[in-house]
């Protein structure tokens, strides 16, 4: 029984190790210089915002992709299974409508696939996708869209999330949280292994790598399975982190829920399926943005890792008094510390306007939130799509 019982804790302190070591990688990678990507002139560019309920802020988000187009490119809203008037408001905006309803298949990527097919007969040299409630900052749009044209591979922005000016400290841990993946992370990753994730709005693709993706998957996580489906196709996204698009979380209890659902709960599921075949693609096909890629999506959020590597920390402890080997409980130390190390240090380079030392307070908010992100009702809510703001107007892709 003590064989078995060290052979488990080895294995689990052993994964735990390196994953901390590949997140400790890419945030000692994030501080290198970034190499600043080349733009080119893009051709017709059309910009596809998927909209479900979204009444209330399409016409400004609309006004802030417009503002940033040229007279050759197009913006087209997709009215997805609305009950409210966001399509009307999006054509009084100026928007090429179009409207999908379809209740059986509910969800963000099949809006995407619907807005791809529209514009199959005249395609656009770039397809950019962005949210509903997202604002590009000056020149943004452009700039991604022209770094996707020059290196003719996909493009993201760096995609930020900022808590509402009323909002108390635990949105600003949020923040923080968002952009130590978004910021942190992916910058080390691209720094790695030359490929970042699609992170949900700000993503740019030429017509020649998006036209054959499949878009229409089902999956909650659409941006994950759209960055491991181009990554296995040889066009791993890169990242425009000089090219920033904002967004704010949503405040009520509810909507922040099903949100955190969506993404933790949605990823490890993903993950748990694709991961370990990517990752064995990738070596087998000789294909390093692949392999990091998989190994990025291999690392559960950070509430789950740290609770994950405590827990083979205790079973370590267990089989070194039951064995005298204290290896498993080492590894598993190691990677606490690792991974408290990196946390520690994206925030320290890169995490401080989103969360400034006096809000520190908030992480205990923000942990006891995930009691209710990782409990019955957010796995109900990861179950299937379900729209992040809850209220008939204000629905989130």
């Amino acid at each position: 029984m003590g064989a078995v019982v060290f052979a488990i804790s080895f294995l689990a302190a052993a994964a735990g190790f390196v994953l901390a070591s590949f997140l400790a990688l890419e945030t000692l990678a994030a501080f290198l210089p970034a190499r600043r990507r080349e733009a080119a002139k893009a051709g017709p560019i059309a910009v596809v915002i998927p909209a479900h309920n979204e009444a209330a802020s399409i016409a400004a988000t609309l006004a802030n992709v417009r503002s940033q187009l040229r007279p050759e490119d197009r913006v087209i809203a997709v009215a997805d299974n609305c009950t409210d008037d966001t399509a009307a408001r999006a054509r009084a905006a100026g928007a090429e409508v179009v409207e999908r309803n379809d209740p059986a298949r509910r969800g963000k990527g099949y809006a995407l696939q619907f807005a791809l097919d529209h514009v199959r007969a005249a395609p656009p040299a770039i397809v950019v996708f962005t949210d509903a409630d997202c604002a590009f900052a000056d020149g943004a749009l452009l700039r991604v869209a022209g770094v996707a044209a020059a290196a003719e591979r996909p493009a993201q922005a760096l995609y930020l999330m900022k808590a509402p000016a009323e909002s108390g400290p635990r949105l600003k841990v949020a923040a923080f949280a968002w952009a130590f993946m978004n910021h942190v992370r992916m910058r080390g990753l691209q720094r790695l292994f030359d490929v970042t994730r699609f992170t949900g709005a700000g993503f740019a693709a030429p017509w020649s790598v998006i036209e054959s993706a499949d878009l229409a998957s089902g999956e909650i996580v659409e941006d994950l399975a759209l960055t491991i489906q181009l990554a296995r196709k040889g066009a791993p996204p890169l990242l425009v982190a000089d090219a920033v698009i904002e967004s704010e979380f949503p405040t009520g209890e509810e909507a922040l829920t099903r949100q955190a659902a969506r993404w933790s709960i949605g990823s490890m599921r993903y993950a748990a399926r694709a991961s370990l075949s990517a990752l064995s693609d990738g070596v087998m096909r000789g294909k390093p943005a692949l392999i990091g890629a998989a190994v990025d999506l291999m690392i559960p959020p950070l509430t789950i890792f740290m609770a994950a590597l405590f827990a083979a920390a205790a079973l370590g402890a267990v089989a070194w008094i039951w064995t005298g080997d204290a290896t498993p409980f080492l590894l598993a130390v190691w990677a606490l510390l690792l991974t408290a190390t990196s946390i520690v240090a994206g925030w320290h380079g890169f995490g401080r306007d989103a969360l400034p030392p006096e809000a520190l307070h908030g992480a205990f908010d923000f942990l006891l939130s995930k009691l209710n992100v990782f409990g019955a009702a957010g796995r109900r809510s990861a179950s299937g799509w379900t729209p992040t703001r809850g209220g008939d107007s204000e629905g989130k892709q």
